[in-house]
């Protein structure tokens, strides 16, 4: 039996992954960084996912009667036992989510690309924890 908050988070995190997908549409380094309205978006996006990630790990960890760990990396790590390898590919994104958020702006656009390039890893990862949280 699932509870209406997890299905919001993956309802969330499906659309947050392909509303990012659909801005980053096009988006350059130049534009990024000359756009400040696509810069925020896409920042704001990679927060929204990354959090997201660890609100599910939580949840996981809830549902199987473990503790929180205090960081969103070890957060994602501890889910380890239930979905696998999958959590040692997520866990590093939340250094990117940090960067980002922090306004680090030199590496934000690497952070996008990262983020980017492991799209399928989140997909992997939330997949996995649907599995194990809802069906």
């Amino acid at each position: 039996m699932t509870d209406k908050k997890t299905e919001r988070l993956f309802s969330f995190i499906r659309e947050t992954i392909d509303y990012f997908l659909l801005r980053l549409e096009g988006v350059d380094k130049d534009l990024y960084f000359a756009d400040r309205d696509k810069r925020n978006i896409l920042d704001k996006s990679i927060n929204d996912i990354i959090l997201c990630l660890v609100d599910i790990a939580e949840e996981c960890l809830k549902k199987n009667k473990r503790n929180i760990p205090d960081t969103y990396r070890d957060t994602i790590l501890a889910c380890h036992e239930f979905a696998g390898e999958i959590v040692l590919k997520t866990a590093p994104l939340v250094k990117h989510r940090n960067e980002t958020i922090h306004q680090y702006l030199k590496v934000n656009w690497q952070n996008i690309m990262v983020v980017k390039n492991r799209i399928n890893e989140i997909k992997e990862f939330v997949y996995k924890m649907e599995k194990l949280l809802i069906e």
